[in-house]
């Protein structure tokens, strides 16, 4: 307890929240950190579409694995934030 605040520290006051009400709101964010694990098969992926873009076989299917990539990146965000 801190005496010299009447027993709030300055988290419970909310300094330094940057809100203008004076009250402490933790803000949520939008997406998190991506886990270090989601990036072996988005670098397979990525792999692949290289792959089939070098060979020239099927751009569309290259297209799709870097969108699937980007997909399992972001939502591996959504769910860490």
């Amino acid at each position: 307890m801190d005496r010299v605040n009447g027993g709030r520290s300055e988290r419970d006051r909310g300094v330094g929240g940057g809100n203008s009400r004076g009250g402490a709101v933790a803000k949520k964010r939008a997406l998190g950190a991506p886990d270090y694990f989601v990036w072996a098969p988005v670098l397979s992926l990525f792999l692949a579409a290289g792959i089939c873009m070098t060979i020239g076989q099927s751009m569309m299917i290259a297209v799709v694995l870097v969108l699937i990539a980007v997909v399992m990146v972001v939502l591996d965000m959504w769910i860490n934030r």
